[in-house]
């Protein structure tokens, strides 16, 4: 399980102290925010409204370190203060903003779920698993807690965006087809295959398995009309081979397809990230594949996994203003999916982390890298606000952003730090390296509020306290004045 905070932070000496306190996702109705405690608090309060002064307190039972709270009946377009409360302690005082709502009447809604890596005892010691927190041994309860999450959502589709085993064995593919997959009861699913889905030199069965026991023979390229949209799903993978591709005979088909479709609006799903410099094993012919979206402007947004992250793109001078949506993992911190909801000129998207908080956090504390390297792994990972949560409509994203006030100091300074914002308006903790740990005094909506908020903090604690974007990669950028 997870490192007890008490053992993380040696300045630790009794009462509660809060850590990776997160606002996960804001849509224009809601908000979801997860924090750790030290020990297991039976009663958990959140505090929020439009003005600091007079904050509304919403309480729940918990009676678990792992908190996990969704805030509802929110108003579009507008900004909130929150602060969570556990065990008499108080995570910083924050400010967001709810996202708008695209124009037109809501039509539906569907989920997107990427690299499960179903195993069925049959454990591939990849990178990820050795040094980034991927959780092979929960695998299939994350994969099915994360079935029971959309369901509970009410979504009305559900797309897969490979990688559902993780080395393509009859086994695997029998445990999804026969335990896994049904869980979604009637609820619709497409299905894009993975690198993963495709091996063959693990003992793997490859494509065969995947078309035999889980499409009922279908080729892995395939298009659907579902509630007058287009869903379009490639193969960007090949046999054993890391790197996503797109054949000319798969271009040539999928142009065929947006030529076709009399306008309707189209979504693509693809394994493989295909936009920005960032293409770890990415599509080695992305650009081929951005040069055909440009030319239909019926492209809503484009979905992948592979990377898993928190990730949103777009490409204006190839591709114009359709988003690249990378879904995490559920196998991997965050550890989560993500929900988008239709309307009639555009939609709204979410990334929620899967409702087993407890393996989110043991994945985070499995990275193995050192000097700082961890918490940039899960600023990469978790991404921005603006890569969890964004509307599109018009023409036009609007991505929210959050600026963190933070400093980093050795531990037993930073247990200090936190302990004396108590009597103030509150902190959370979040381990940099051994030996030395970010407080956490506040993220804001916008670089104004940061700095006015910043100038008030130094005189109370005398700290370094740095402005960061939040989901930087960087461990330490300073925007200056």
């Amino acid at each position: 399980m997870t490192a007890c905070i008490e053992h993380r932070f040696p300045g630790f000496t009794s009462g509660t102290m809060i850590s990776n306190e997160e606002l996960c996702t804001t849509g224009s109705d809601h908000a979801v925010i997860t924090w750790v405690t030290s020990q297991p608090c039976p009663v958990i309060t959140v505090y929020i409204g439009e003005d600091p002064a007079q904050l509304t307190g919403m309480t729940a039972v918990s009676n678990s370190r792992y908190h996990q709270v969704e805030l509802t009946g929110l108003k579009p377009g507008t900004q909130y203060w929150y602060q969570v409360e556990s065990g008499g302690a108080r995570g910083p005082l924050n400010l967001f903003q709810t996202l708008p709502v695209p124009e037109g009447m809501y039509l539906f809604s569907f989920a997107v779920i990427s690299d499960t890596h179903i195993p069925a005892g049959n454990i591939l010691d990849d990178a990820n698993k050795l040094y980034f927190g991927k959780l092979s041994e929960y695998a299939d309860v994350l994969m099915a807690q994360s079935i029971t999450d959309v369901k509970k959502r009410k979504v009305d589709l559900v797309v897969f965006t490979g990688d559902l085993t993780d080395t393509a064995r009859r086994t695997q593919y029998l445990k999804l087809r026969n335990q896994l997959l049904p869980r979604l009861g009637d609820t619709p699913r497409y299905l894009c295959i993975g690198n993963h889905d495709k091996f063959t030199n693990y003992g793997g069965v490859g494509e065969r398995g995947f078309t035999e026991y889980l499409t009922g023979g279908k080729p892995a390229c395939q298009s659907a009309v579902f509630g007058e949209r287009q869903f379009v799903m490639l193969d960007s993978c090949r046999q054993n081979d890391n790197w996503g591709h797109l054949d000319d005979g798969q271009l040539c088909w999928l142009e065929s397809v947006l030529g076709m479709n009399g306008g309707r609006p189209v979504f693509i799903f693809l394994h493989h990230p295909c936009n920005g410099f960032d293409l770890w094993f990415g599509l080695k012919n992305h650009r081929d594949f951005k040069k055909i979206i440009k030319r239909y402007p019926s492209v809503q947004g484009v979905f992948c996994g592979h990377m898993h992250r928190n990730r949103v793109t777009t490409d204006r001078l190839i591709a114009g203003y359709v988003p690249f949506v990378e879904i995490p993992a559920t196998v991997q911190f965050p550890c989560a999916y993500g929900v988008i909801k239709v309307y009639e000129q555009g939609f709204e998207y979410s990334s929620y982390k899967v409702g087993r908080l407890d393996l989110s956090e043991m994945s985070r504390e499995r990275f193995i890298l050192k000097n700082g390297g961890k918490a940039i792994f899960s600023r990469y990972s978790f991404g921005g606000m603006a890569d969890r949560s964004f509307a599109l409509y018009n023409g036009r994203m609007y991505r929210p952003k959050l600026y963190e006030l933070s400093v980093t100091l050795e531990d037993q300074k930073a247990v200090k730090l936190f302990t004396d914002a108590q009597l103030h308006d509150g902190a959370s903790l979040a381990p940099f390296e051994p030996g030395r740990t970010r407080v956490l005094l506040g993220r804001f909506q916008s670089l104004r509020a940061a700095r006015l908020m910043q100038k008030q903090k130094l005189s109370l604690y005398n700290v370094n306290i740095q402005i960061k974007e939040e989901g930087s990669h960087e461990s330490s950028i300073t925007i200056k004045e």
